[in-house]
């Protein structure tokens, strides 16, 4: 692959790979410049005319990852008849879809030439990735250096290659994000979260740690960015193995960031097992976020079986943040405002157990203004400082 350096003009790959975190992750929103060259190093295979040219070229190409799919000796102008044939639908969208996925291994410039000529504009994104896909399936070396050099290094055509490439062969996908971050070293964790993306998406994590680990990028900051990447990911799916694997990490701040994506992944999927994780992580900040991420998820689905497994511990300070976020959450404030209070009541630290007190009698006097009235002028549960701070949020002299 022949390319010479030029400078990005827009950020665009760093927003172009949002979807994808978490996190973190604001991508997939725009597009970036990347090197160009004058002139193509070669010009482009010449389209197939006929049926027999077709023909030639399908028994020429041996398509990769085992595909038994049979392409069909038709010439260019067969392929456009067939896509353009019937009327519109959904089924009729998916099928176009698949049509151009086996167009594309054979000859994807008139696959791209068809879909940007021919195709509606709201459906050219989605065909074009496609497009992309099959071809990086097929010829990786060719299909990024065409991304690169003939389409101005757009965003998401290059994340979608990368990622397409890293799903077959993370070595190469190593290679050309690792030449990409070389040039651009503002965007080198963007071409690794590409890649990232695909070698995980087989399932092979211990393949994401060595990428991270030979990663070309200039700082700590943009390799962690990549580590807290894994973690979240990882835990989607594996998450005691992600959190091994987080624990192994020196101790600091790279391995508390890798905790909490941990923490926030497990307890989006099972938020009972999440805390029982955090709950043996040793003292500290670490375990205290963990705690708190796992007790508000589990709050939304049974917040009941969440405040009595937190009052088992007969709880201390690592459980502050999480009897806050039991005692404040919508669920409980709204239905149970006695319940709430209670849990609020058990916080050790004083100004998070005013905070959260003056949020649940502020909800609780929005819904009800007579019974919370009377509660904040008679309560013997509130101090008269308590009392005025209360009033004062709610503008009650």
């Amino acid at each position: 692959m022949k390319t010479n350096p030029s400078t990005p003009t827009t950020n665009g790959w760093l927003r172009a790979t949002a979807g994808l975190v978490a996190a973190a992750v604001i991508f997939l929103l725009g597009r970036y410049s990347a090197p160009q060259t004058p002139s193509h190093p070669s010009e482009p295979t010449s389209v197939p005319t006929d049926s027999n040219a077709a023909a030639a070229i399908v028994s020429s190409v041996a398509l990769k990852n085992g595909s038994s799919e049979t392409v069909s000796a038709a010439g260019v102008a067969d392929w456009r008849q067939r896509l353009d044939a019937g009327a519109p639908s959904a089924a009729r969208a998916k099928e176009r879809l698949r049509m151009l996925s086996v167009w594309a291994r054979v000859s994807p410039q008139a696959a791209l030439e068809y879909v940007r000529n021919k195709m509606p504009r709201d459906r050219q994104f989605e065909a074009l990735t496609t497009v992309f896909e099959s071809w990086a399936g097929q010829d990786p070396a060719a299909a990024w250096d065409w991304v690169l050099t003939r389409e101005n290094g757009d965003a998401g055509h290059l994340r979608s290659v990368l990622t397409e490439v890293a799903k077959n062969d993370p070595g190469m996908a190593q290679r050309f994000a690792g030449a990409y971050a070389g040039q651009h070293p503002d965007l080198a964790s963007n071409a690794y979260l590409s890649a990232l993306d695909g070698v995980m998406s087989t399932g092979n994590y211990e393949g994401a740690q060595r990428l991270i680990a030979a990663a070309n990028v200039p700082n700590d900051e943009q390799r962690n960015m990549l580590l807290n990447f894994l973690a979240g990911e990882w835990a989607r799916y594996q998450p005691e193995n992600a959190a091994a694997w987080a624990l192994t990490l020196p101790a600091g701040a790279v391995r508390e960031q890798t905790l909490d994506a941990v923490g926030q992944a497990w307890s989006d999927i099972d938020p009972a097992r999440a805390a029982e994780f955090a709950v043996h992580l040793p003292p500290g900040t670490a375990r205290q976020t963990a705690l708190r991420q796992a007790i508000s998820k589990w709050t939304m689905d049974d917040p009941l079986r969440a405040g009595e497994w937190v009052l088992q511990y007969n709880a201390h300070g690592d459980f502050d943040q999480a009897l806050a976020a039991l005692a404040t959450s919508s669920n409980v404030m709204n239905r149970n405002v006695s319940l709430a209070l209670g849990w609020a009541g058990t916080i050790q630290e004083e100004s998070l157990r005013r905070k959260s007190t003056i949020a649940i009698v502020s909800t609780w006097y929005a819904n009800d203004p007579v019974s919370s009235m009377h509660y904040i002028k008679n309560s013997t549960e509130l101090s008269p400082e308590m009392r005025q701070d209360i009033l004062k949020v709610l503008a009650i002299n």
